[in-house]
């Protein structure tokens, strides 16, 4: 396989398509090449065994996913927005401006509210609609902060468990080494005058 042809650098070339296309507003087709990046991120990483490539992709993909879902409510909006314009002015058309303006001229009975027109009706989906996206955007960028936050706390987890794993040798050969003494040459197989050796030799180490 090529280098140009990688699953990582094909990812990157359908992700920045995608920014290409948002620009455009042509968003379906963002989402689809969005979703293209994200499959080609989940083969890279089954192609790699570094822990910090990994968890570089994972980051990548997930932020690609965030991507697609923000698009995804941008689009839906959009055609919400739409569907309310394109329906206030069919309704809008029919109805003549006389009546309107008998309509509007009428006071409101006693008791009861003035009925909202289709004007105000509209502002306030367009204000629910335009607050729903916000509250959509500031919880998918908490998420991401909490993701990035966990995928910390992980990469230091598996550090902190690899130098417990390399101090624990170093520990039992000193515990080791103090369980060894004089004494037990006396139990070696050894002639007599190698054992006297062996102690000489680990006393004057002991001296050191």
């Amino acid at each position: 396989m090529e280098v140009m042809d990688s699953p990582l650098n094909q990812a990157h070339y359908y992700s920045q398509k995608a920014n290409r296309l948002v620009a455009k507003e042509k968003y379906e087709e963002a989402i689809l090449c969005h979703g293209q990046a994200a499959e080609l991120l989940k083969e890279a990483l089954s192609t790699t065994q570094s822990e910090q490539v990994r968890l570089s992709l994972a980051i990548q993909r997930h932020r690609l996913l965030q991507q697609q879902q923000l698009i995804q409510v941008s689009c839906t909006q959009g055609q919400l927005k739409e569907k309310t314009t394109v329906s206030f002015s069919k309704h809008t058309s029919v109805r003549s401006s006389q009546t309107v303006l008998q309509y509007e001229a009428q006071p409101p009975p006693v008791g009861r509210k003035m009925a909202k027109n289709d004007k105000t009706r509209l502002e306030e989906q367009s204000t629910a609609i335009a607050d729903l996206w916000n509250l959509v955007a500031l919880l998918l960028k908490e998420n991401e902060q909490l993701s990035e936050e966990h995928e910390k706390l992980k990469v230091e987890n598996a550090r902190l468990k690899r130098g417990l794993d390399e101090e624990r040798p170093l520990t039992s050969v000193a515990e080791s080494a103090k369980m060894f003494s004089a004494r037990s040459v006396n139990h070696l197989n050894v002639p007599i005058n190698l054992q006297e050796r062996i102690r000489l030799l680990w006393e004057r180490a002991n001296e050191n």
